[in-house]
């Protein structure tokens, strides 16, 4: 009864709606939408999928800064919530959208697919960053700790134009393998480090330098058979 008695007493919405929209809104009138459709709905499980709305996306910071241009990444689940809409006729949207917004542009955008997002994000904020020197698989870009390594700044510092070097600035990474995910926070100046496979596949990487390991010389079957000195002190005793 309280619960209740809180909703009425609240204030008629006039907010971002609270459902699905492709309409631009800055991201704090999302988080607030977002909020209040929680408060509406407490105690409901499952709110990303049974609000539609737009919230803030995992694994990916917020509030970023890079030069004239803001940074913030949402979600929408539009899929099907129960087993009974999997046919097909189902008439439920269907898919997990990804909506990056730049706050001080009023620019947005919405992709099915996060890398892409983030593509379209730097082409708005950061124009001609497809054409950057693609990072070899041979040159770790962090450490244990997550932080760049001295032979991926040495590296980019060679490669990179200076005017592609600054806070927030991204990387693109060879990626042979797996792992095609763009990555935010990992390249040297805490920007995307993104992956060759957003450019063109079969743009050519700088080949890996040959690396020799010296080996250690096998003695010679005289020395093997010559017998150790006796134990005694030797230099710096």
């Amino acid at each position: 009864m309280l619960r209740e008695a809180e909703i009425e007493a609240a204030l008629p919405w006039t907010g971002a709606p609270l459902h699905f929209t492709t309409d631009y809104y800055s991201p704090a009138e999302l988080d607030v939408a977002f909020a209040h459709w929680q408060f509406l709905n407490s105690g409901v499980l499952g709110a990303y999928s049974l609000s539609h709305m737009w919230h803030r996306a995992a694994a990916v910071p917020g509030g970023v800064q890079v030069g004239a241009h803001g940074f913030d990444m949402f979600n929408a689940d539009l899929r099907c919530l129960t087993d009974s809409h999997r046919h097909v006729n189902c008439e439920c949207i269907g898919d997990h959208l990804y909506h990056p917004v730049c706050e001080p542009c009023e620019w947005h955008t919405i992709t099915t697919g996060e890398n892409v997002a983030v593509e379209a994000w730097h082409d708005h904020a950061i124009p001609g960053w497809r054409d950057l020197p693609i990072v070899p698989a041979h040159i770790r870009i962090v450490d244990n700790s997550m932080r760049p390594t001295q032979r991926a700044r040495e590296w980019v510092e060679e490669h990179y134009p200076d005017h592609m070097r600054f806070p927030g600035a991204p990387i693109i990474t060879e990626r042979p393998t797996m792992g095609h995910r763009h990555v935010p926070g990992r390249s040297p100046w805490a920007g995307y480090d993104l992956s060759h496979t957003a450019v063109d596949p079969d743009r050519l990487v700088p080949a890996a330098k040959p690396t020799t390991r010296a080996r250690r010389a096998r003695p010679t079957p005289e020395v093997r058979r010559t017998p150790a000195p006796p134990a005694g002190p030797g230099i710096g005793d």
